[in-house]
C-alpha cells in the first residue's frame, strides 16, 4: 500500500493556516505510512509520534508549539480529549476516532477523504436550523414511517447536556474527526448516573448500522468481533423496542434474520442493565460520508443526505462498551410535523 496522504490545506474546520505549525501525531508502528503534503500555508509541518496511553498532555506541553494546527491519528493506542487547560487558547486539534473500533489504514484512508469534503460552515448552518427549530417544539417525534413505529422525545429538560462536534474551530477548541454530530445526553458524558435518563417513550424501529465501541479496561479484540457479528444483522431488517423512560423495555425482531441481534442486546443487558437505556441520542449531520460497512467508529456522524439518527447504548468507561445503532430509516420531527432531521424521501422498503 502506497503512503497515505494527509492533506492540511483541505481540512477546512482548522481554518486559515498562515502562521501555523500543522502537527500530525500518530503511531511510531505506522508513521512511516503517511506522508504530509504541504499544502495550505503553514510556516513549518511536524510529525509527532505517541505511544504511550495517557502522555498526550505531556507530549502538548513539551513537543507541539503554539499556533499549532494538531491533527491526531492513533489507530493502535487510546486517545483521550486533553483537558482544555492544556491544550491553551493557542492550539486546535482534531482526532480521528479510530481506537475504538479495529481501524485497518485503509478505512483511515477512506475516512481522510470524508474530512476533506466536509464542509464545517454547512454543518454550523445546518445546525443552526436544528437548535432553532428544536426550541420552538415542545417535543420531538422519533418516526419510522416504514414499520410505523413512534416514540415521544421530551426534549426540553434544562439538565440535559447538549454537544455540538460540527462547524469551525476556533483557537483552544477540539473535535472528533470526520465532524458532524448533535448530540443529548442526561448528564455530562464524564458522568453516568443511573437514576437519570432521556424522557423517550414509545417504540423504536433498529435498523441500520451498529457500532459497537470498547473502552479504556483491558478486552479482546476478538470479543468485540463477536458481539459485532450478531448486531451487525439490523442491517435489513428492524429489531422494535419499547421504549419507557429512555430505558428498551422489549425488543421484538421482525424477522427471524434479525433474531441473533435480539439475542445479544438482551444478553448484553442481562449482564449489564445499563446497555437497555437509551444514554445518548446523536444526530449525525455529516452528509459527505459514505459508509464502510464494517465496525468503525468514524461511520458514526453519517448523515445521510439530511442528517441521521444514532441512539447510543452504555457508556464507557463505566460499561465496556458503547454502542451506536445508527437508523437511516428514521425521520425526527419537531412542531407543526416539521422535519428536523432524515431524509425527507423513502430509500428503503420493508416489512414488518
Amino acid at each position: 500500500m502506497e503512503p497515505i496522504s494527509i492533506r492540511p490545506g483541505s481540512y477546512r474546520q482548522f481554518g486559515p493556516s498562515e502562521g501555523c505549525t500543522f502537527c500530525l501525531v500518530t503511531n511510531t508502528d505506522i508513521c512511516d505510512r503517511f506522508t504530509i503534503e504541504k499544502s495550505g500555508s503553514y510556516t513549518d509541518y511536524i510529525t509527532v509520534t505517541y505511544d504511550q496511553e495517557g502522555s498526550f498532555e505531556e507530549i502538548l506541553q513539551n513537543e507541539i508549539p503554539e499556533n499549532s494546527h494538531v491533527f491526531v491519528v492513533s489507530p493502535n493506542r487510546f486517545f483521550r480529549s486533553p483537558n482544555p487547560e492544556i491544550l491553551g487558547d493557542k492550539r486546535k486539534l482534531m482526532a480521528m476516532a479510530c481506537n475504538s473500533t479495529p481501524t485497518p489504514l485503509e478505512a483511515i484512508k477512506h475516512f481522510l477523504g470524508v474530512i476533506e469534503r466536509t464542509d464545517p460552515y454547512v454543518q454550523a448552518e445546518f445546525a443552526e436550523r436544528f437548535f432553532e427549530l428544536g426550541q420552538k417544539s415542545d417535543r420531538l417525534e422519533i418516526v419510522d414511517e416504514e414499520y410505523g413505529t413512534r416514540a415521544i422525545f421530551d426534549h426540553l429538560d434544562d439538565k440535559y447536556e447538549w454537544n455540538l462536534q460540527a462547524g469551525p474551530l476556533e483557537w483552544g477548541e477540539q473535535q472528533i474527526a470526520p465532524s458532524g454530530e448533535i448530540s443529548v445526553l442526561p448528564a455530562d458524558i464524564w458522568e453516568f448516573n443511573p437514576n437519570l435518563y432521556l424522557a423517550i417513550n414509545g417504540e423504536i424501529a433498529f435498523r441500520g448500522l451498529p457500532i459497537l465501541h470498547s473502552g479504556e479496561p483491558s478486552f479482546l479484540r476478538e470479543d468485540q468481533a463477536r458481539i459485532f457479528s450478531q448486531l451487525r444483522h439490523i442491517k435489513h431488517h428492524a429489531l422494535i423496542g419499547k421504549v419507557e423512560q429512555g430505558v428498551v423495555t422489549d425488543l421484538h425482531p421482525t424477522h427471524p434474520d434479525v433474531e441473533p441481534a435480539a439475542e445479544m442486546l438482551k444478553a448484553m443487558g442481562a449482564i449489564d442493565s445499563r446497555y437497555l437505556t437509551i444514554w445518548e441520542l446523536g444526530f449525525a449531520i455529516n452528509t459527505s460520508l459514505d459508509l464502510l460497512w464494517d465496525n468503525y467508529a468514524m461511520n458514526e456522524v453519517y448523515g445521510g443526505t439530511r442528517g441521521a439518527l444514532h441512539f447510543g447504548l452504555g457508556l464507557t468507561p463505566y460499561t465496556q462498551y458503547h454502542l451506536d445503532l445508527i437508523c437511516p430509516g428514521i425521520r425526527v420531527y419537531g412542531q407543526d410535523k416539521k422535519l428536523l432531521l432524515g431524509t425527507p424521501e423513502l430509500t428503503t422498503t420493508a416489512t414488518r
